[in-house]
């Protein structure tokens, strides 16, 4: 399920697009559980691009950031503040 690397200029493109899109997972004080691991899965499957809120210090945001692609096989688009937006290339549909 690896997804070859994302270039600079679509990163560019999906950080435009993912600019008017609203959070779809809020990560809070219990961090990446099981629970939220599979439902950040369950929202890149259904849509593709999503945004992600996190309520957490810088450094933790950052390791979320990292942590994220790592267990999904999805990339870090880029994010500002307490914001990240992934990517994952959505299936065919058979």
């Amino acid at each position: 399920m690896e997804n070859e690397p994302l270039t600079s200029a679509e990163k560019k493109e999906l950080r435009g697009i993912g600019q008017r899109l609203k959070p779809h997972i809020h990560i809070g004080k219990q961090g990446l559980s099981e629970t939220v691991t599979k439902e950040i899965d369950t929202a890149l499957l259904k849509n593709g691009l999503i945004k992600i809120r996190f309520e957490a210090d810088r450094a933790t945001i950052k390791t979320y950031c990292s942590d994220i692609p790592e267990k999904l096989g999805c990339a870090y688009i880029g994010g500002v503040g307490k914001i990240g937006i992934f990517f994952r290339d959505m299936p065919e549909k058979a």
